[in-house]
């Protein structure tokens, strides 16, 4: 029985999550917080590569505001909108402002986090509960 099952995890497919990122040291953060939840995680600078490889379909986005090449996070989640309405973004930023968490809600993130020191763990239950077939409510 044991072997049935490690054979049934091995063949179901993993939640395919993007992580738009440029800061490489917070993509090897968020890459090691969220190993467990998926060894199915896509990572990009910038979100023109991340628009272009929406047909990977994947579950949950994590996106940053400040980004390498021509979009910034607000660019990228707006084509992301356009393209799937449905996939779950999180933006997890830096960025701060008096309605920075209102703006990115309007702009059609489900989400948002501020980056800090407790911030990773916070991501890792939030991206889990979107992914896990056992999860029964979402992140707030």
């Amino acid at each position: 029985m044991g072997a049935l099952i490690a054979n049934y995890m091995e063949f179901t497919p993993q939640p395919v999550i993007f992580v738009v990122e440029d800061n490489l040291l917070y993509q090897s953060l968020i890459a090691k917080e969220l190993e467990s939840v998926s060894n199915n995680i896509h990572f990009y600078t910038n979100g023109e590569s991340c628009v272009d490889d929406l047909d990977k379909q994947p579950s949950v986005i994590v996106l940053d505001y400040n980004l390498d090449g021509e979009m910034n996070g607000l660019d990228t989640l707006q084509r992301v909108r356009d393209i799937n309405p449905n996939v779950y973004v999180i933006l997890f930023s830096s960025q701060k402002g008096l309605n920075t968490k209102e703006v990115y809600l309007q702009y059609g993130s489900f989400d948002f986090l501020e980056k800090n020191s407790l911030s990773l763990r916070t991501l890792h239950h939030m991206v889990d509960c979107v992914v896990s077939p056992k999860s029964k409510t979402t992140p707030n």
